[in-house]
């Protein structure tokens, strides 16, 4: 019976569901939530408030590090090469995807180096103004930029970036010729058009909402559908004559390919916890963030056609 036993052990634990060690076990020592990015962005926001929770949850410390450059590449390279062992997590955007169709290569494959851990939100972006320039609608900005063509500048946060990529579907969308200024961070993006070196730009509302808050920038559109919970008063690109334009950004968490299938799980359950409380539904309408969260199967499943969005979107960015 003992023989029949310790031969039948291996195989219960290779079943579907059943609990690793790894899994029991884990975490025995700080997790790292890499940022491919700059603090101050909705994806940061995001990030510290599942941190903040999670450190008393598996009763270890939670370092968020800040790796940004190269629209995220160098964040991202750190996590792919990372150990997979359930202690680095990559807490990313859009540039994850689209950097391929950016640049002349990657030192990495997005799919194929990473497990999916979930998609936590997306995220509408917001048209901004410096509070100087004469301009209160989006037809006021269209009309200057075709009156005087290749004088407007607009800022992002790098190449590839979601503010990069949103500005120049809508640029191809109303036909302008405009100037493209990447910086290395969003923050800093936005720092330039509050001084008015820049003349208008896209940015995440966790970013720009404390200078709209000061009276430093006029929001003249949101890029969803439908306007923002938390910028009621704002209307949408669709409804100022921008057709079929929309565009969101996602916040979503990756790990390194390899890490243990029970610890990915735990994870993404102990996110969409989190995910579903009351303080962070507070902390999306602040952010200006929907709910649309997927856990680790689902995210699986919506990666190659998330990779496929942003090819589309890329194509738009290489003109400008």
């Amino acid at each position: 019976m003992k023989r029949i036993v310790s031969l039948l052990c291996p195989l219960i634990l290779a079943l579907p569901g059943a609990v690793s060690a790894e899994s029991t076990k884990w975490p025995e020592r700080p997790v790292v939530f890499v940022q491919p990015y700059g603090p101050g962005t909705a994806l940061d926001a995001a990030t510290r408030f599942m941190a903040a929770r999670l450190e008393p949850k598996w009763k270890q410390p939670i370092v968020v590090d800040h790796k940004p450059g190269a629209n995220g590449v160098i964040g991202t390279q750190a996590v792919a090469r990372a150990e997979p062992d359930g202690y680095t997590f990559l807490f990313t955007g859009p540039g994850h995807f689209s950097n391929e169709f950016l640049m002349e290569s990657i030192p990495f494959d997005p799919i194929k180096d990473f497990e999916p851990v979930a998609q936590l939100a997306t995220v509408m972006l917001v048209l901004v103004v410096p509070a100087s320039k004469p301009f209160n609608t989006v037809d006021d900005l269209v009309a200057y930029a075709k009156a005087h063509p290749g004088k407007l500048t607009y800022s992002s946060g790098g190449v590839g970036s979601s503010q990069h990529l949103s500005a120049a579907l809508f640029t191809d969308a109303v036909d302008i010729d405009v100037l493209h200024v990447p910086y290395k961070t969003q923050a800093q993006a936005v720092v330039d058009i509050v001084g008015g070196s820049v003349d208008f730009g896209f940015a995440a509302l966790a970013t720009a909402a404390p200078q709209m808050q000061a009276g430093k920038l006029k929001a003249l559109a949101v890029t969803g559908p439908s306007r923002s919970r938390s910028l009621p008063d704002v209307p949408t690109m669709q409804e100022q004559g921008v057709k079929d334009y929309a565009f969101y950004s996602f916040n979503a968490v990756f790990a390194p390919k390899g890490t243990p299938a029970g610890i990915v799980e735990k994870v993404s359950s102990d996110l969409e916890e989190i995910a579903k409380s009351e303080d962070f539904q507070a902390l999306l309408t602040r952010q200006g963030i929907e709910d649309t969260f997927l856990d680790a199967k689902g995210w699986a499943n919506a990666v190659a056609e998330e990779r496929k969005n942003w090819k589309n979107a890329a194509e738009a960015g290489k003109s400008k």
